[in-house]
């Protein structure tokens, strides 16, 4: 997913398909959240405005990758798919660092370390694999719920208080 953009003006279409599977085995190697990644199917378009030096791409990133469930430590596969619009500029005057826009440093245009980052962020905080709530009562270790936690907690006194519990109100 590398273009170099002294070409990509040349051509009379202007415009850019993209429709790769990337193998970003060795940077998901680099991330011990990640046990596995399979191919990154990206499919899309760029359109090129050479008046205003800058390459927009509408993506699809779709894949899927493994990570270790909460509860049980056993993999779990979790599918992603997001779309990204990222802009590219070889604009250097008029580049902001501030903006969303990347600037293409050189004469190359690479793509794939957008389509990291965005992968990178679809990362969940945890994920927990079908069943493993059940599987963890059978080891004897039980897991409170929200809503089991705030009916127990429900008819408690707060310690704070407690020493109000024996005082008699006269009216």
């Amino acid at each position: 997913m590398k273009w170099q953009v002294s070409k990509l003006l040349k051509t009379s279409t202007k415009e850019i398909d993209v429709d790769e599977k990337i193998d970003f085995t060795d940077a998901a190697k680099r991330n011990p959240d990640i046990r596995a990644l399979t191919l990154v199917h990206v499919t899309g378009t760029g359109a090129i405005e050479p008046q205003t030096r800058t390459i927009e791409f509408q993506l699809n990133i779709k894949g899927d990758m493994t990570l270790g469930c909460a509860l049980t430590l056993d993999d779990v596969v979790h599918p992603f798919e997001t779309d990204i619009n990222p802009t590219f500029t070889w604009n250097v005057e008029g580049y902001d660092e501030d903006s969303d826009e990347h600037l293409i440093k050189g004469d190359h245009l690479e793509l794939a370390s957008v389509v990291w980052q965005e992968i990178f962020l679809q990362i969940p905080l945890r994920v927990i694999k079908e069943g493993a709530y059940e599987e963890i009562k059978k080891q004897g270790i039980e897991i409170l719920t929200p809503e089991a936690l705030e009916e127990e907690n429900k008819n408690k006194v707060d310690p704070r208080f407690s020493v109000l519990e024996g005082l008699q109100f006269e009216d």
